[in-house]
């Protein structure tokens, strides 16, 4: 497993906290590519059902928004691990690598609050949305389904983020 880590750019995990938040990162991730693929076949389907039938399938575009949605959070935890967000250094292209590791560490921090105070809202409103029996118009899809791998990108994206920040801590860039 070391070996993929160092090929991908992920950090090498310490302990079995941080292999766990490592693992689960990939898994996610992993999900929410799988989900772009289902959509894209599901679209696909559509698409030809329309075309030669006449008959596409029914709430397709329902479908895609909550699969895009949740897809693309899934994702969001692995890439803070593998640092592979943009990130515009314009600014800073020309500064010591401490003061960009430094600028690195407070991003994450920030990201980290950030993410889970999304990941809680999120949270909420999924509780609300399942109280209320929010559904889809077309085929009667529960919305709150799809809000569920959202919070739980979110509130594991706030965890990569402070795991990346502590990466950061470690290397000697913070104050």
């Amino acid at each position: 497993m070391s070996e993929s880590l160092a090929r991908t750019g992920l950090p090498r995990p310490n302990g079995p906290a941080g292999r766990l938040l490592v693992s689960a990162c990939q898994v996610l991730a992993i999900g929410g590519g799988a989900l772009l693929i289902l959509m894209a076949a599901m679209s696909l389907a559509s698409i030809a059902g329309r075309s030669l039938l006449g008959k596409p399938i029914l709430g397709d575009y329902e479908l895609v928004q909550v699969m895009c949605a949740a897809a693309v959070s899934m994702t969001l935890p692995y890439c803070q691990l593998a640092r592979g967000h943009v990130i515009v250094d314009f600014f800073t292209a020309r500064a010591s690598a401490g003061f960009n590791r430094a600028l690195d560490f407070a991003a994450s921090l920030l990201l980290a609050a950030i993410a889970f105070v999304v990941g809680w809202r999120v949270g909420y409103g999924t509780l609300d949305l399942w109280k209320s029996r929010d559904a889809s118009m077309l085929i009667g899809f529960p919305t709150w389904v799809a809000y569920v791998p959202m919070t739980v990108s979110f509130l594991l994206l706030g965890a990569a983020a402070l795991y990346t920040a502590r990466q950061d801590f470690r290397s000697g860039a913070a104050p």
